[in-house]
């Protein structure tokens, strides 16, 4: 997944997903609200970076709050975690982030019945 806005965009809709927002924050991280079958929205925030960071985490949990959802996926492209960040993802009681490196398809969060606080690809 590219980290341009449209690109995501259509890459999450072939995923089977929904597009209600999506926004380009900055040069490598753009975010979506999306919603699949489950009729829940929620956010993606993908980012092209090395290593993401408990600081990365946190502004994404923050994101999520203003926005007043409950879950999201933080997308690293072309990246990884720093334990940091798995430790901060596994420690925030508002919200469910799950780590990945790629955006499952909207079929499989229904079939697996996906609600990892992380989930490393």
């Amino acid at each position: 997944m590219e980290v341009n806005v449209r690109d995501a965009a259509a890459h999450a809709r072939r995923l089977g997903y929904q597009v209600i927002t999506a926004e380009q924050l900055r040069a490598t991280r753009c975010l979506l609200v999306l919603v699949g079958p489950d009729a829940q929205p929620f956010a993606v925030l993908v980012q092209r970076r090395s290593l993401i960071t408990a600081a990365d985490v946190q502004d994404f949990a923050e994101i999520l709050f203003l926005r007043r959802l409950n879950r999201g996926f933080l997308v690293a492209v072309d990246g990884s975690f720093s334990n940091e960040a798995r430790r901060t993802a596994q420690e925030l009681r508002q919200a469910v982030i799950t780590l990945t490196t790629e955006l499952p398809p909207a079929n499989g969060l229904v079939a697996t019945g996906l609600h990892p606080v992380v989930d490393l690809h």
